[in-house]
């Protein structure tokens, strides 16, 4: 069974699929947010220009800029402990790779919405680049795992919020 830790002031990190009517927080997976490094600047595209080689520098459409896209990676902390069901025993590794397994083919499927509540900051348009296992453990008790998550932020413009009273992940009223 999933175990998750007992945290002061924990904030949760929510991610909110095209198919979910609300967003989830990770600890439904028994996981939580170890690091949650969101960029601190974003960069600006190139903007359109031309070169004409009778005239000195470029012409540059600049009117209109917009926002590169940008990937970042969560690390995520999971301790797991072994299941028995109808006799038959789960190993505490067996569980916890099966969260992540659970977890990652939640997120494959294709874009959704995340809001992290300790930076107070979310992004739409988001899908999932990879994952890799950074450290485990084992005991006589239980399983750890500190494993990482890629993700890619195609819409880093659009100001989200997290709507608490209705537990989904929207953008932010312009009124």
């Amino acid at each position: 069974m999933p175990y998750v830790p007992a945290i002061r002031n924990y904030k949760p990190f929510y991610i909110q699929n095209g198919t979910d009517a609300t967003a989830w927080d990770t600890a439904v997976y028994g996981m939580v947010a170890q690091t949650q490094p969101f960029p601190e600047s974003i960069e600006v595209k190139e903007p359109y220009k031309n070169d004409w080689k009778d005239e000195h520098g470029d012409d540059e459409y600049v009117a209109a800029m917009k926002f590169k896209a940008f990937e970042y990676t969560v690390k995520f902390y999971i301790k797991a402990y072994p299941v028995t069901t109808s006799g038959s025993e789960q190993s505490a590794i067996g569980v916890l790779n099966g969260l992540r397994s659970q977890f990652i083919n939640k997120l494959v499927p294709g874009e959704f919405k995340i809001w992290d509540s300790w930076q107070e900051k979310g992004y739409q348009k988001v899908r999932f680049v990879k994952s890799a296992v950074e450290e485990r453990g084992v005991t006589d008790e239980s399983a750890w795992m500190i494993f990482s998550v890629t993700f890619k932020v195609n819409d880093p413009a659009t100001a989200m919020t997290y709507d608490s009273t209705n537990q989904v992940i929207t953008t932010v009223s312009s009124s």
